[in-house]
């Protein structure tokens, strides 16, 4: 009897232990459920972190003397920035843009961290043609001027010195974005 008792009092303590450590772990992975993804804006993981950007502005411009169109779309949240650039050439004018895969000869991505220490325009992009891009426009309303999209893409985030030299690059990968009816305007 007395080892039944003792048995059974190492099966209550282990039994104890087990939900102790199960009912922590539940804990953990509730905290680090992802939070509601966004209906409107712009969304991405930056390096398997997700960033929800708190401004999003977006343009379609015309160029008639090409006859081509040129969309842009960026988020900013803090110090981070992520601009997406789509064109399509021998188009008429209008707001609307195609449906689907952009073509990626002529699209380029940009991930910033702000401040930057060189104009946007000298910033190194990524183009549409780097293996791991992927930007594709899933709606467009052109009467009410609203778009969405997702989009993939690696990036390298250089820091400079004093002199402009490159004294560090950062690789970066944006992955699971998206931006959800956006705003844009349209000019030409």
């Amino acid at each position: 009897m007395k080892i039944l008792k003792q048995n059974s009092k190492g099966l209550l303590k282990a039994t104890l232990l087990f939900v102790v450590v199960l009912s922590q772990n539940c804990k953990k992975g509730a905290a680090n459920a992802p939070a509601a993804l966004p209906t409107q804006g712009m969304y991405a993981l930056i390096n398997d972190t997700a960033w929800t950007a708190s401004t999003v502005t977006a343009s379609l411009a015309y160029n008639r003397f090409s006859t081509s169109k040129t969309f842009t779309c960026t988020g900013t949240t803090g110090s981070r920035m992520i601009q997406l650039i789509a064109s399509q050439n021998d188009v008429a004018a209008g707001s609307d843009f195609p449906v689907g895969p952009a073509n990626s000869n002529l699209d380029s991505f940009n991930y910033f961290v702000l401040p930057i220490h060189r104009s946007l325009a000298e910033q190194t992009t990524t183009p549409g043609t780097t293996v791991g891009t992927s930007l594709v426009i899933t709606a467009i309303d052109s009467a009410k001027r609203l778009i969405s999209g997702t989009f993939t893409f690696p990036s390298l985030d250089s820091a400079y010195d004093a002199n402009g030299n490159v004294i560090s690059v950062q690789k970066n990968r944006i992955t699971n974005g998206f931006f959800k009816q956006v705003h844009y305007v349209y000019t030409q």
